[in-house]
């Protein structure tokens, strides 16, 4: 068995020999060729790199099954460069297109067992083998124990691999929404909780400052209209990759994500669109709990910096919870106002003066608490035109313009009916909030 598996390894170093000799006299598909020769180079180059240690393993009967499976790949290879010389069969039994399409399956299959597949895995995975088995103690010493999670103050550092395992490696049937560097999942850990596990982009992670912010103010809140963090993860994973010389070069994956409660009711953006319809009561307790919850932020000198509809969620009992802390801004003891250069948060709901001069203060959150209050009423009208169609109500208009010509609106009706000085304290009130 072990001399199969050996052989293997000749076999394939004399096929890529075979097919560099045979790409030289092609007649036809040329280029298609010649990429198969390079990747075949890449074979034997990651092949004689190899130590003797690892050759010697490579004898085993735990490669063989990866060594055959690349030979078959090779050998597929070599019948089409040897027919790309034939001229005339090749015109007799194939078009050169569709040579060309068969050249480049064989080559995506060689270069996915090489990156991707059997072989690459399975060589370096027996290369850490070997130096986990030279170094044991005893071939019958008993494996290490499982490493305990590290919590600090009820947050957890959880590994990527569990993190993968929760939510079936992050796929679509998990995924559960989106935010601008985020992609949200649910997941049931281990033990049986259901969790939410927000996968942060690249674009987050390059500003790793920001991540240690986020933790350093999150894991300090303690709020029943706060969404709780449970954890986080931050792995960074040496891989080999090709570079643009098509060479193996070391690069760096990186994985973070977030661990938060799992709100199982949405969002208040779905109460909004109408997705779901509630009445004026448990709206004002929505309302009233996000502010009660932006109170308590506020009083540990906390800018969120991003409240807006889909930042509040909903638990079991319909209760407002703030979540997404990614962009919030923690104001040292007594300082009201700071500046930032930078563009934080969402557009449509920044304050005037942080989007005009970068003037950051609590008045930031409120502003954006008044234009998700105002869509909040906004839609409980909708929904009440919906209900009754002879109302005579405005027509809805999606996103804030629609919004500013509900409120205009709604101060003519209100001016008929009051004084002429009370109006006009409305129309500074909602042009102010609105940034009219």
């Amino acid at each position: 068995m072990a001399g199969i598996a050996f052989s293997g390894v000749g076999k394939i170093i004399e096929i890529a020999f075979k097919i560099k000799e045979a790409v030289k006299t092609v007649k036809h598909n040329e280029e298609e060729c010649r990429n198969i020769e390079r990747y075949v180079a890449r074979v034997t180059a990651v092949i004689k790199c190899l130590d003797d240690d690892t050759m010697e393993t490579m004898k085993g009967e735990a490669m063989r099954g990866a060594l055959e499976d690349l030979a078959v790949s090779l050998e597929r290879a070599f019948e089409l460069v040897t027919e790309c010389q034939r001229k005339d069969i090749i015109r007799r039994f194939f078009g050169a297109g569709a040579m060309a399409k068969e050249l480049h399956r064989v080559q995506n299959d060689i270069e996915r067992k090489l990156q991707l597949g059997n072989f690459a895995t399975n060589v370096f995975q027996t290369t850490i083998m070997v130096t986990n088995i030279q170094s044991a103690s005893a071939a019958s010493a008993p494996p290490p124990p499982r490493p305990q999670p590290v919590t600090i103050d009820g947050f957890r550092q959880f590994s990527f691999y569990e993190l993968k395992a929760a939510t079936n490696d992050f796929s679509l049937e998990n995924k559960i929404g989106t935010g601008g560097s985020s992609t949200i999942y649910k997941g049931i850990l281990q033990e049986g909780q259901v969790v939410a596990i927000k996968e942060h982009s690249y674009k987050f992670l390059s500003e790793e400052n920001r991540i240690y912010d986020a933790i350093n103010i999150s894991i300090k809140l303690n709020h029943e209209n706060i969404v709780k963090p449970l954890g986080y993860c931050h792995e960074v994973i040496m891989v080999l990759k090709l570079d643009i010389f098509d060479k193996y070069v070391e690069d760096k994956d990186q994985h973070f994500c977030f661990v938060e409660e799992y709100m199982p009711n949405g969002s208040m953006e779905d109460i909004i669109n109408g997705s779901q319809l509630i009445d004026w009561s448990s709206r004002f307790k929505i309302i009233q709990g996000i502010a009660q919850g932006l109170h308590y932020l506020h009083e540990e000198c906390v800018v969120h910096m991003d409240i807006k509809p889909s930042n509040i969620l909903l638990d079991c009992d319909m209760n407002p919870r703030i979540c997404d802390f990614g962009v919030a801004i923690k104001l040292g003891r007594g300082v009201d106002k700071t500046t930032h250069d930078s563009l934080v948060g969402t557009p449509t709901y920044m304050a005037r003066e942080y989007l005009t001069r970068g003037h950051i203060s609590r008045k930031c959150d409120v502003y954006a608490f008044g234009l998700t209050l105002l869509e909040t009423i906004h839609s409980m009208r909708i929904s009440e035109e919906h209900a009754a169609p002879s109302a005579s109500l405005p027509q809805y208009k999606p996103g804030i313009p629609g919004l500013v010509t509900w409120v205009i609106k709604e101060l003519i009706i209100f001016s008929q009916a009051h004084t002429h000085a009370v109006s006009i304290c409305w129309l500074h009130t909602y042009s102010y909030c609105l940034g009219l």
